[in-house]
């Protein structure tokens, strides 16, 4: 299953600068290519030539195809109507077929299906063509070492945990010197309940967070880790697995999660929280922490030694680590409304308990949450 339960966020990891935008459509969108052999379908811009893509497979109980891994899974080749076709907003062309036809051409009559993309200011566009004498782009934007779970892109790296989703060393691109910048350590995750009414505190780590990463896709446009994901809570508490996919664009990382709470919240726990904070280098002095939307900004270099916790809700808001011209940002987007989420907020803590410079990010408590999915 693409959805899955375990965590309430989407992590956006990127850098400022450069930034790019991927476009998904699937089958169901272009009918005339439905049941066509995925490996002879192009994307191709006014010219004739093939821009950057990828389609990922979805399988008939909602699962992406990934031929990597453990244990690989297979679809059937052919183009239907849940699967995915992905590309950049930047690699679509600006000329489309009405263009061409106002200038006479005969671009608008090419065989293949155009495809038309919107902002609010500018329209793009890509054909879609089966045609494979048409060579595949050599441009790839993403790359993936499954020996040592890193991917790379021009905008980031991040190296993952063994049977882990969470990175355990990421870093930025240095645009000035063509490089990386080695921003982070671990990511810092502490889970806290408080059980059987409130009467006894547990607390947990990023090491009672399990995913077992079964099989992966790395292809041009993004990677695909699909994972079987529980907590690890030891004790009398059973865990649930779930279906997890990790999906890392080339300046986004996107962990869609979604829980499913079998009974009241209060029946079994009176309080619970997660933090995530990554643990940020010591040589990371000229980054801050911020929140845009609150003006809440703590340098690294300036800020005293504390260990804070802003009361302010952080749901539905974009945070980031950055010094101007690089960082990465995280996006929490709960379905929760705001009254169940009392005892949240943004933590800052200088230094960290993890021997870094300093660990920030956010506070995500939950209380008296009906039953139900989020």
């Amino acid at each position: 299953m693409k959805k899955a339960a375990g965590l309430f966020c989407i992590l956006l990891c990127t850098a400022f600068t450069g930034m790019s935008e991927p476009v998904v459509i699937t089958g169901s969108m272009i009918p005339a290519f439905l049941g066509k052999p995925i490996q002879r379908l192009r994307l191709v811009d006014h010219n004739n030539a093939a821009i950057p893509f990828q389609i990922d497979e979805v399988t008939a109980d909602d699962d992406y195809v990934c031929p990597e891994g453990k244990e690989p899974n297979a679809g059937n080749g052919t183009l239907d109507s849940a699967d995915e076709i992905v590309f950049l907003w930047e690699d679509a062309d600006t000329s489309g077929p009405e263009d061409d036809s106002a200038r006479g051409g005969l671009l608008g009559r090419m065989a293949g299906e155009w495809i038309g993309v919107a902002h609010a200011t500018q329209k793009r566009h890509i054909r879609l063509v089966d045609d494979p004498s048409i060579p595949l782009s050599l441009t790839r934007y993403v790359r993936y070492d499954g020996k040592t779970e890193t991917v790379t892109t021009p905008y980031y790296y991040a190296s993952f945990g063994r049977d882990r989703f969470h990175f355990v060393k990421a870093g930025v691109r240095d645009f000035a010197n063509n490089g990386f910048i080695d921003l982070t350590n671990e990511l810092r995750v502490k889970l806290y309940f408080r059980v059987l009414w409130g009467l006894f505190p547990i607390s947990y780590s990023e090491n009672n967070m399990i995913c077992l990463v079964k099989r992966y896709k790395e292809g041009p446009i993004r990677l695909i880790r699909r994972g079987n994901f529980h907590l690890n809570l030891g004790l009398w508490i059973k865990s649930s697995y779930a279906a997890v996919n990790q999906l890392c664009y080339p300046d986004m990382v996107r962990v869609p999660v979604y829980v499913h709470l079998p009974m009241h919240f209060r029946s079994l726990m009176s309080q619970a929280y997660i933090e995530m904070t990554p643990v940020i280098r010591d040589g990371a002095q000229h980054f801050a922490f911020r929140v845009p939307r609150y003006d809440m900004v703590f340098p690294f270099d300036r800020a005293p030694r504390r260990d804070t916790l802003v009361p302010i809700n952080p749901n539905h808001s974009f945070m980031t680590v950055d010094n101007g011209t690089t960082g990465y940002g995280w996006l929490l987007d709960a379905n929760m409304q705001a009254e169940y989420l009392g005892g949240s907020g943004y933590v800052f803590c200088k230094p960290s308990d993890r021997k870094g410079l300093c660990h920030c990010g956010f506070r995500l408590a939950v209380r008296d949450l009906p039953k139900g999915d989020y």
